[in-house]
């Protein structure tokens, strides 16, 4: 087993200044040397000391070589950037900061899958649309004696081809399902496309086969930090072995209570492994979120002690109340509502600082809505949102972002919400990039040439607020940046409506702060326990705390050890977002409505099973 450095470090003096202020634990993760697991808890303060340790690993390292900072979603790698800016750092190409499928896609394929895999075209493969897949998965069930498959069959399949990709065992699966997958995957090379599960998985096939790219990936990368790593699957995890065992470094940061992806393979056996093959562990145990009540709430429902406390200099306990109702789904939210109302009353509460979180869409969310339409209460609801997805939205939010913090410099990064706002040359580099793999790139089009485009149009006009009207801007922005033809010249498809649903918004209100991917101002958070993750809010509410509701499962057919547990995570996630107050919404009874298997029916189950662990812990 690896040992902590003691020698010390040459460090640029404000990210000194940084590694000081962290916490023991958060200290020794930043400045470890070797290979490390870093169990982090809710609130523990794991981006902070992400970045600390990626700017670490900068700084002593080679200036020939660099960091690959892998997350899940591109706004988490963008703010990776932004933050090492605020600590002096400005690592250029030595950082590739981006999400495990376009570190596979870019990083891996395309410049070296000439060595072996024949069937990539760096120029010519494309990300399909996710219609495009569903109709080569059908023809290969078809010609594969499948038949058309149902929701189940497709769930087996993705399943399959993950295992396969990783190497695991696939003797247990159906002759049928394998002859489908391998009819799909040779599809998907005749039309010349590229799914997200062969981004990763062909990523791996290469760097097994070819010694020649493992040695030139790890020598431009010899370190390799993985966020949320509880949620691999068993092909990135293979990427993180193969790469070990290249002689790369890596840094694994997750929490295995806040495994979300079971459903696409992750399991906590994969950070079990990274212990097998001598990983330093370290743990985060303080909480700089919740006070101690809540952190309380949160290890009842984990039902175990992982030895998390709160922030010792926090005075005030927060607190976790549990409100029970006599009726059925409409009380819930009816009473989540009148709580809203008397909070939105108090001094100091914004609505930005409330989330009501549901497990998932259905009658608890319609309930709700109803409830809040009549009240008149103005929610986000996230699924509803109106901005494209995408590269090229993603680079429409990020200048949306810049305009709205104003300039930005390395020592004053600033976010405007989940989107953070970068330096105008970093921008630049992102729009370049984007116009280089449309291959519509003009040798004019240097980054400092298009950062000066960028700043007449983000800087001319008096900054906006996030409350303002977003018309006005993409009016200026979509000719500016000529969005169109870099949209129809995209490689990925979802970016070859944005032009077109950004016109659309120009007649469509739209605030600033949505554009840039912010919660809508003056609006409440109306989400999924799994799309709370990440985020915190001083109050939420979890109505709809009914057993067979929480955990999910028919009347009559209890859920397993497995399926509890996945609640359990969920819940947990959702009860930890909460910084100053939880208010649990449980009751008796709910009305299951009609399906093809069942008809409506009255249910009294009682309060979800979650809700008794909390009040014994309570009390």
């Amino acid at each position: 087993m690896t040992t902590t450095s003691t020698t010390p470090l040459p460090l640029p003096p404000v990210l000194a200044a940084e590694i000081k202020e962290l916490d023991p634990q958060q200290r020794e993760a930043a400045t470890h040397a070797g290979n490390v697991i870093v169990i982090a808890g809710p609130g523990a303060g794991k981006t902070r000391t992400l970045v600390a340790r990626v700017g670490v690993l900068l700084t002593t390292t080679s200036s020939r070589r660099g960091v690959a900072a892998l997350t899940y979603t591109e706004a988490a790698a963008d703010e990776m950037t932004t933050r090492l800016h605020g600590l002096g750092i400005r690592p250029g190409r030595r950082l590739t900061s981006a999400t495990v499928h376009s570190f596979c896609l870019n990083s891996v394929l395309r410049p070296y899958a000439h060595l072996i895999d024949e069937g990539f075209d760096r120029e010519t493969t494309r990300v399909p649309e996710a219609a495009t897949c569903k109709k080569l998965m059908d023809q290969a069930a078809h010609e594969s004696g499948l038949g058309t498959p149902t929701s189940r069959d497709r769930t087996t399949l993705n399943r399959l081809r993950r295992d396969l990709y990783a190497g695991e065992s696939t003797t247990s699966y159906d002759l049928t399902y394998k002859r489908t997958v391998n009819r799909y995957e040779e599809l998907l090379r005749e039309n010349d496309l590229i799914d997200f599960e062969a981004m990763t998985g062909r990523a791996v096939a290469l760097l097994r086969r070819s010694r020649t790219a493992r040695e030139q990936l790890v020598a431009r990368y010899p370190h390799i930090v993985v966020d949320e790593y509880q949620d691999l699957g068993p092909v990135l995890h293979a990427l993180v072995e193969v790469l070990l065992d290249a002689g790369a470094t890596v840094t694994a940061v997750g929490d295995p209570d806040q495994i979300l992806f079971a459903y696409q393979g992750a399991h906590v056996r994969y950070l079990r492994r990274l212990y097998e093959r001598g990983f330093h562990p370290i743990q985060l145990t303080l909480n700089y979120r919740s006070g101690s009540s809540l952190v309380a709430a949160g290890r009842a429902v984990l039902g175990r002690d992982r030895g998390y406390k709160a922030n010792p200099t926090r005075t005030d306990a927060g607190t976790v109340t549990v409100r029970h109702v006599g009726g059925g789904l409409d009380e819930h939210a009816a009473l989540a509502v009148e709580i809203v109302g008397a909070r939105l009353r108090e001094p100091g509460v914004t609505p930005e600082s409330i989330a009501i979180l549901y497990r998932a869409q259905g009658a608890v969310l319609d309930a709700l809505s109803q409830q809040l339409d009549a009240a008149g209460v103005p929610y986000d609801r996230e699924k509803h949102r109106r901005r494209p997805e995408g590269p090229l939205a993603d680079l429409v939010a990020r200048c949306a972002a810049r305009a709205l913090a104003g300039p930005v410099s390395a020592g004053n990064p600033r976010s405007t919400g989940r989107v953070p706002a970068l330096p105008l040359r970093d921008l630049a580099s992102i729009w370049k990039r984007q116009l280089q793999v449309a291959g519509i790139a003009h040798p004019d089009d240097t980054r400092r040439a298009l950062a000066r485009q960028l700043a007449e149009l983000l800087d001319a006009q008096q900054r906006p607020a996030p409350v303002d009207d977003a018309r006005a801007f993409l009016e200026a922005l979509r000719p500016g940046m000529d969005l169109g033809t870099l949209a129809k010249a995209s490689r990925d498809p979802r970016d070859h409506d944005t032009a077109e649903r950004l016109q659309d918004l120009e007649s469509s209100p739209i605030t600033m702060a949505e554009l840039a991917g912010g919660q809508m101002p003056g609006h409440i958070a109306l989400t999924t326990y799994h799309s709370a993750k990440g985020r915190e809010f001083s109050i939420v509410l979890l109505p709809g705390l009914v057993e067979e509701l929480v955990p999910s499962y028919f009347p009559g057919r209890p859920p397993g050890p497995s399926q509890v547990a996945e609640a359990r995570r969920e819940f947990y996630v959702a009860i930890t977002r909460a910084k100053n107050e939880a208010i649990l919404i449980a009751g008796d009874r709910y009305k299951r409505p009609a399906n093809r298997y069942y008809p409506a029916e009255d249910r009294a189950p009682g309060p979800t099973r979650f809700v008794a662990e909390i009040e014994s812990q309570l009390v």
